[in-house]
């Protein structure tokens, strides 16, 4: 079993961002999904002064040959 892991902005933008990264993933490699799970967390931004909320999806899955 292998593990891919998407992080995005909690926005309405940012969750519309990710869906389209992980559906495009989703498109480009042959696999099964086994397993998936979503958290909350925070990223440090860029500038190293404050944090933002982030959406974390863990996508557990096996390849398919």
């Amino acid at each position: 079993m292998k593990v891919h892991t998407f992080m995005g902005k909690v926005s309405i933008d940012g969750l519309h961002e990710m869906e389209g990264h992980v559906n495009e993933w989703l498109a480009e490699h042959p696999v099964k999904v086994v397993d998936i799970c979503q958290s909350f967390g925070m990223h440090k931004h860029h500038d190293g002064r404050r944090e933002e909320p982030v959406l974390l999806i863990t996508l557990w899955y096996e390849p398919v040959e």
